[in-house]
């Protein structure tokens, strides 16, 4: 075996351990007792090997995991449409039935690309439907939201505009702020809401198209974007104090996505899929005010956290 041939075969011993690791770890979840395995009936003939009898109650787990899979699959696929969810799998039952990722999206990428006065065609020969994270610092110059987004702005916008209706939650994330809704997030008290009180942080996503249009009116189409790309007339917001942010997690929408960085500075983990972590690096890196950042969060696992001083506001959108 030559040199090149015995690191591949390394390579795959280790890849088979961590998914064994893996799969250990998530059948070791369900707490299944020795004693539950013992009163399983097996046919008369069955013999199982000595040198397997310890892992049986993994072999057990195992079966059971998958059937579980196969039923939130079926239940996922009867009540999903593409322009109503009834009912939504939970973010970590997606990560866990998601297909193994090819480690090529990560290797030699050791940190985040960072550039300004690109051109849209440079853009997207280079870096627009790539893996490679990149943040363009000078996007968001005539942007009346830089100046006008706050807290304030979007109270105002939320309860004022609406003139008394129910504020829509289509998609809605209280994170660990105990914010059940938009309304709360808006109706708090006013030392929580100027980060004198309990921390917090939210995201939520706009429900109509009139909603969309009235907020992008203070932001525009980030210049650098392939002029053949398009958006859906739905944006994300997020917003919160410092030490607060997104656990770490993978997305499950549609394509790649920038986000704006309005006001504070965020700081972002990137990590590769956990097929990956022998080949791959993990990333940390902080987006200032004014920042736009591109990443396929699909595919990268991110964790953001908001750093010391002002409020952390941000604007992002999918693009295909």
């Amino acid at each position: 075996m030559n040199g090149d041939s015995a690191k591949q075969y390394e390579k795959k011993i280790k890849t088979a351990e961590f998914k064994c690791l893996k799969l250990i770890r998530k059948i070791e979840n369900l707490k299944l007792k020795t004693t539950f395995v013992a009163k399983l009936e097996l046919p008369h003939k069955v013999q199982i090997p000595s040198e397997f009898r310890r892992y049986f109650k993994y072999i057990i787990g195992a079966t059971v995991v998958a059937f579980l899979g196969f039923i939130l699959s079926w239940i996922f696929n009867q009540f999903y449409t593409e322009n109503d969810c009834i009912l939504q799998l939970p973010s970590s039952s997606k990560s866990l039935f998601r297909p193994p990722e090819d480690c090529s999206m990560c290797i030699n990428i050791k940190n985040v690309t960072r550039l300004s006065d690109i051109t849209a065609e440079e853009f997207e020969e280079l870096f627009a439907y790539t893996t490679k994270p990149v943040i363009v610092t000078d996007a968001t110059r005539d942007w009346r939201a830089i100046e006008e987004f706050s807290y304030d702005f979007f109270a105002d916008f939320y309860l004022n505009e609406k003139k008394g209706k129910r504020i829509n939650d289509c998609f809605y994330f209280s994170y660990k702020s105990g914010l059940n809704s938009l309304e709360e997030v808006f109706t708090m008290d006013e030392n929580r809401a100027n980060l004198s009180g309990e921390p917090w942080y939210v995201g939520w996503s706009t429900c109509y198209d009139e909603e969309t249009r009235k907020l992008r009116s203070y932001y525009s189409r980030p210049y650098f974007l392939p002029k053949t790309a398009e958006s859906d007339m739905v944006d994300w917001i997020f917003m919160g104090g410092p030490g607060q942010g997104a656990h770490m997690h993978v997305d499950s929408v549609r394509h790649i996505s920038w986000q704006a960085q309005i006001r504070g500075r965020k700081q972002w983990e990137l990590a590769p899929p956990p097929e990956c972590i022998y080949w791959c690096d993990w990333i940390t890196f902080t987006v200032e005010p004014g920042e736009i950042l591109v990443v396929d969060t699909n595919r990268w696992y991110h964790k953001t956290t908001v750093l010391p001083g002002d409020i952390s506001i941000t604007i992002g959108a999918e693009f295909d």
